[in-house]
């Protein structure tokens, strides 16, 4: 969790961590942090995610956004 904490942070987005919920579905976090996320998250990783998961349900809060990293390796 802590890489996702560190993720959120290389985007200028240090005011979400572990406890939030609803990052998308409340305004919380919007399109464009996503594709910044997806971008950091390949970087880190050297991965590339597929395109289908990038889905708004799979950024609503760490456990997701770990389930698609994992499901990703």
């Amino acid at each position: 969790m802590e890489n996702i904490k560190q993720f959120f942070k290389e985007i200028g987005r240090e005011d979400i961590n572990e406890f939030d919920v609803d990052l998308f579905s409340s305004g919380r976090i919007d399109s464009l942090d996503i594709i910044n996320l997806v971008g950091e998250i390949e970087k880190f990783y050297k991965i590339e995610l597929d395109f289908e998961d990038l889905v708004p349900e799979n950024f609503e809060n760490f456990i997701s956004i770990k389930k698609l990293i994992d499901k990703a390796l």
